[in-house]
């Protein structure tokens, strides 16, 4: 009889030969082919250039005037070398005349093509805006958006002009904005300043520069809450009564008013699009922003006067017209 030891040997022998034996039926060959279950990684999907091109913003002004009354075609013919945008109001017939018959003649400089554009909002009074209408029909030199024509819409009657220059007559090469009780010397203005004869600038601003600070008296006609300018100084501006501009910054500024929270104050807002832009103003003493009692030297000096009525419009053009031979 065999001994326990020959039995636990012979078991163990068994055990071995039983597990090589399965391994060898159950061991894949090197000629296998099978689908084998593996996670797929997906193709990472190439990034869009993020630049400010791509990011679309919601303009703060959208600016959404429809143009009541316009002149579309008035640069068709041949670009003008200065657009005169005149800030006016409904009831200023007599001061739109008056400049009409003096400074602002567009016939007055032959070569040197002169437009004279008169801006308004829309009156409360239906009265007004039918003879304003007609005014129109007549001279075909105003422009009208819907907006209500107010002195705290300022902003949105100069951003009007930036936007019919930018949209009409983009090919100008200067364009001044002024008001309707200025008195403009336009011999100063074209020859001794803007001078046709010369290359057009680019990125040029000037007028009479103002460096200032919000007024915080709400009796003030300027008055400024923090809430709407929390700071203590405006960036420099040039006075609102006269600027002059080459035409490529008028869409630069209309542009940038967009994006730029709208001030009641229209030349301190000027002024802070100027900033987002990084145009200086030039400051030139020529600009007045002040009335200044006549006299024919005094007058040949400057390029605009502030606070004329139309009568001293007349006066003060037939003068000067008439004594351009007598020397100061």
């Amino acid at each position: 009889m065999p001994s326990k030891t020959s039995c636990l040997y012979l078991l163990t022998v068994v055990c071995w030969a039983s597990a090589l034996w399965y391994l060898s039926i159950s061991r894949p060959t090197s000629t296998y082919v099978g689908h084998m279950s593996l996670p797929v990684r997906k193709a990472a999907k190439p990034q869009k250039n993020i630049t400010f091109t791509n990011i679309r913003t919601r303009p703060l002004n959208p600016h959404a005037f429809e143009f009541l009354i316009n002149e579309p075609r008035k640069c068709e013919s041949a670009a003008p070398f200065l657009v005169i945008l005149i800030s006016t109001t409904h009831k200023e017939f007599d001061a739109r005349q008056a400049i009409r018959e003096t400074w602002g003649d567009e016939s007055t400089f032959g070569d040197t093509r002169i437009l004279t554009i008169f801006l308004l909002g829309r009156n409360t009074d239906a009265v007004l805006n039918q003879m304003v209408e007609q005014e129109s029909q007549i001279f075909h030199d105003i422009v009208v958006e819907d907006f209500v024509d107010s002195y705290h819409n300022l902003t949105l009657k100069t951003m009007m002009g930036m936007r019919w220059v930018a949209t009409f007559c983009p090919k100008a090469q200067y364009v001044m904005k002024t008001d309707s009780d200025i008195f403009v010397n336009m011999d100063n203005l074209i020859f001794k300043l803007l001078k046709p004869a010369t290359k057009p600038r680019r990125r040029y601003f000037t007028g009479y520069v103002i460096n200032g600070g919000p007024i915080r008296d709400m009796r003030s006609k300027w008055y400024m809450p923090r809430d709407l300018y929390p700071d203590s100084k405006y960036p420099p501006f040039c006075s609102g009564t006269g600027y002059v501009f080459s035409a490529d910054v008028a869409e630069l500024i209309y542009k940038t008013s967009l994006h730029t929270r709208l001030l009641h104050l229209e030349d301190v807002y000027v002024g802070l699009c100027l900033r987002k832009l990084g145009i200086h103003p030039y400051q030139n003493s020529g600009f007045n922003h002040w009335k200044m009692a006549y006299s024919l030297c005094r007058y040949r000096r400057v390029i605009t006067v502030h606070q004329i009525s139309p009568e001293e419009m007349h006066r003060i053009w037939n003068d000067m017209s008439s004594k351009k031979h007598l020397r100061c």
